[in-house]
């Protein structure tokens, strides 16, 4: 480890202060980052054991987890708890068999835990809780309603009253952002009505946390249910026209650059009228009477007889009728209007100053009828009728629409290159991180130990030396030259560098032969470095 120390600290002392300090800041955010990594791999992943618990069960679901020494989470105000995510299954069986994760809501399970020698009101009184806790399970079921209470007033069981009715009182509690309609609320009353003898939709009220009422009176949509259902038609029918029109001007003139308005005059009269038409040429014979008399005479003085006959027939006779019923239509459209505005075109010019404007040009009269035509067509126009189309060309204000393309043009482009910055600012510093630990690598070789040269035999003489203090040689190059006459042309820091020399090579051979294992890691390293001139 020392070694490694020494080594570290041989490698940085050829950098300057602030070469070093980026080292260490590189090396300090790297093993942070390792170090993070791991901490992050080895934390439980948490998920959801229970949500929109009442506080007396969270209590009791989190005093349970900590008897256990099971890690959990609490979020939204407590009603929310997570546990790892290996254990979720594990711990809802055990919370489930406990009774404290299960629906706090019980509805038919009270009449279960009913014992024997209970009274009478009692039995109704649980009876009464009973329907409650299943009403509020079943409207608990809705996508809107978090949670609820029902309370009921069960009609009692009089001698001798009649029409015995009772009520019921709903409370609702909305999910964040979720609302209920008119149809839905109408549905939980029937529900409420339904399900309990003796109560009618009328006598059941619906209100929310806040204490809106959401159910209306029924005798009021009763008294004002036709004009209500007239307009409600009305309005409807409106805007499937103005939809249509909409759709086919914009193809024309383009998005944003027509508005159209639609009014109707609905007949909602009620016509039934029954007419019979008589058909002469049909008669018919309803009943036939005939009456014959049978009469015979004598004379006295001739004594002549005379037998006489007398019919009568009557006949009645009866014509066919072709008899119609007719039921008028109701809600028919009696009379149409529509009125449709549309934008010219923008053409861009150049002004004096070399800046482009958009300049205003009104369409021509032939395009107008040409639309008008075409909503004719789409409406399905009767000019019997007395219906009105009316195209107009005229300049819209597209102030609102301008400001707005500019503003998310503007953020676009803002958000464009704040992306772009980003991704360059991080491939810049992946790309430094590079450089400097390509750096590190090649620099490491160069503060290892430098191979220490052995003594060579050199055969020859030593003549002279040069001015500058060095021998020269000449001779037989596999004659050795003399030790001593070596040493005494030395001088004296020359023969203190090779005695050093020759202590160090001593020192190596040594711990060579006690580590070899040591110094052949030493040589291979030496190999593999190119750099180093061997």
């Amino acid at each position: 480890m020392n070694r490694l120390f020494s080594l570290l600290a041989k490698m940085l002392e050829r950098y300057t202060f602030t070469q070093r300090l980026i080292i260490i800041i590189i090396f300090i955010g790297i093993i942070s980052s390792i170090i993070s990594l791991v901490i992050w791999a080895g934390r439980p992943e948490y998920q959801i054991l229970f949500s929109n618990l009442p506080p007396a069960n969270a209590s009791q679901v989190v005093t349970e987890l900590q008897s256990k020494k099971i890690p959990y989470k609490l979020e939204n105000s407590g009603q929310t708890i997570l546990v790892p995510a290996n254990k979720v299954a594990e711990l809802r069986l055990h919370f489930a068999e406990l009774g404290y994760g299960a629906e706090s809501v019980k509805g038919y399970e009270i009449i279960d835990d009913s014992k024997i020698g209970m009274t009478t009101f009692m039995q109704e009184l649980n009876m009464k809780r009973a329907l409650e806790g299943e009403l509020m399970k079943t409207i608990n079921q809705f996508s809107e309603i978090r949670n609820c209470r029902v309370h009921l007033v069960l009609p009692e069981n009089r001698l001798f009253e009649q029409n015995q009715q009772g009520s019921a009182s709903v409370v609702v509690y909305l999910e964040p952002g979720k609302t209920l309609s008119d149809r839905q609320v109408r549905g939980i009353a029937s529900l409420v009505s339904n399900s309990i003898k003796g109560v009618k939709p009328e006598n059941v009220v619906v209100v929310d946390s806040d204490g809106n009422l959401l159910s209306s009176n029924l005798q009021e949509e009763e008294a004002l249910g036709s004009a209500g259902t007239q307009w409600d038609l009305k309005t409807r029918e409106e805007s499937r026209l103005q939809q249509k029109v909409r759709d086919i001007v914009e193809n024309v003139v383009g998005p944003n650059n027509a508005v159209v308005k639609v009014a109707l005059e609905m007949n909602f009269e009620q016509v039934e009228r029954t007419t019979e038409i008589p058909v002469l040429d049909n008669v018919v014979v309803l009943s036939e009477e005939v009456h014959t008399e049978h009469s015979n005479d004598a004379d006295s003085t001739t004594g002549a007889r005379t037998n006489r006959k007398r019919e009568n027939a009557i006949t009645n006779y009866d014509v066919g009728h072709l008899r119609e019923h007719y039921i008028g239509n109701t809600g028919t459209i009696k009379r149409l209007s529509v009125a449709v505005l549309v934008n010219g075109y923008y053409n861009s010019r150049k002004t004096p100053d070399g800046k482009e404007e958009l300049q205003y040009q009104p369409r021509s009269n032939k395009e107008l009828d040409q639309i008008a035509s075409l909503v004719k067509s789409a409406v399905g126009f009767d000019e019997k009728r007395g219906d009105q189309v009316e195209v107009q060309n005229i300049q819209l204000s597209t102030s609102n629409y301008t400001s707005d393309r500019q503003y998310f043009e503007q953020a676009e482009k803002q958000q464009f290159w704040g992306d772009l910055i980003n991704r360059g600012l991080i491939g810049l510093g992946l790309l430094a991180a590079f450089l400097i630990l390509r750096s590190l690598y090649r620099s490491m070789g160069k503060v290892l130990p430098t191979a220490i040269p052995l003594p060579v035999k050199i055969a020859g003489t030593l003549e002279s030396t040069t001015p500058a203090g060095e021998l020269t040689y000449t001779g037989d190059s596999q004659a050795e030259i003399p030790e001593d006459m070596y040493m005494t042309k030395l001088s004296p820091e020359a023969k203190a560098k090779l005695k050093a020399k020759d202590r160090m090579t001593t020192e190596v051979m040594n711990y060579a032969k006690e580590n070899p294992e040591d110094a052949a890691k030493l040589i291979r390293s030496w190999l593999t470095q190119p750099h180093i001139t061997r």
